[in-house]
């Protein structure tokens, strides 16, 4: 989750929409329930009250004309592209409309009742989760990484962005960024983004293909300021991540999250381990023969 946005004209927009997608999809919101904005208020998600019980309302804006693509369709596409047996919400209703210069995007899902682990994407402290709950994270990985891709479904990242931000972000490298190997990936698997102390997975609206190692290196990345916990997942997804695939999924999403440290203080705040990280990874590879 994210600040609330900044600006007022944008809190109020957003949370208009919330009224007319709880309006639309006949739910009501809950007094006092959580708000969880996504990045700049382009997203806000709250819990509900639907003739069935207790639900989550999530709602996305985009200005008009500018609606679509990966994220706009993403977790009505994860609903049959992912395999049932990977722990999420389940997507029960959704609708769309425009206002005034915007255009909306809702959905309505099975309420989680874990705890997510943590508030934000990056952590900031340790936390315990049982033996079973990284078992089950890896099973969950494995089947999404072992899934064939929708057709058409657009990648998370593509080989030019990776070429053209890598060198942007961490110089000149001197490493090889043509990706040999590309899997289904979460996309966003970040501690804000899985629960506990079952696992649940949230958010799989920007799921698609991605360098092998992608969802590793991105969790990996959202751990370091916690050495511990990045240590831990670096263990657990060894195989992956300590090979030539996993460095170069390592150095994209190191790039991809220097990008974001222009723009928002979550990533200002995680960019000197992500350099640290990067680093390290560099100065191991060239010392291999």
């Amino acid at each position: 989750m994210f600040s609330e946005p900044d600006g007022s004209d944008v809190r109020e927009r957003v949370n208009a929409a919330r009224a007319s997608a709880a309006d639309r999809l006949g739910c009501s919101p809950v007094s006092g329930g959580t708000r969880a904005w996504g990045h700049g208020g382009r997203t806000l998600g709250t819990p509900v009250a639907t003739s069935n019980g207790k639900a989550w309302l999530r709602v996305l804006e985009a200005p008009l004309g500018k609606e679509g693509g990966k994220l706009w369709t993403g977790t009505k596409e994860a609903t049959t592209a992912l395999p049932p047996d990977v722990p999420r919400p389940r997507l029960l209703d959704s609708a769309e409309w425009a206002r005034d210069r915007y255009a909306y995007r809702t959905g309505l899902s099975t309420f989680v009742t874990a705890s997510v682990c943590s508030d934000s994407p990056a952590l900031t402290e340790n936390i315990a989760l049982s033996d079973e709950w990284w078992s089950q994270l890896r099973r969950a990985m494995n089947k999404v990484a072992s899934t064939p891709v929708p057709v058409d479904r657009p990648p998370v990242v593509s080989s030019d962005y990776i070429h053209r931000t890598i060198p942007r972000y961490l110089g000149d490298t001197g490493i090889d960024t043509n990706v040999g190997h590309w899997n289904l990936a979460h996309g966003d698997l970040h501690w804000a983004n899985l629960a506990g102390p079952g696992l649940t997975i949230l958010d799989r609206e920007g799921f698609g293909p991605a360098p092998r190692g992608f969802d590793a290196a991105h969790l990996h990345a959202y751990a370091l300021p916690v050495p511990e916990l990045a240590a831990h997942v670096r263990a657990i997804f060894a195989d992956v991540l300590e090979t030539p695939e996993g460095r170069l999924a390592e150095l994209t999403v190191a790039a991809i999250l220097l990008q974001a440290a222009d723009r928002d203080p979550v990533h200002a705040r995680l960019a000197p381990h992500i350099r640290k990280n990067a680093q390290l990874l560099l100065t191991r590879a060239r010392r291999k023969p």
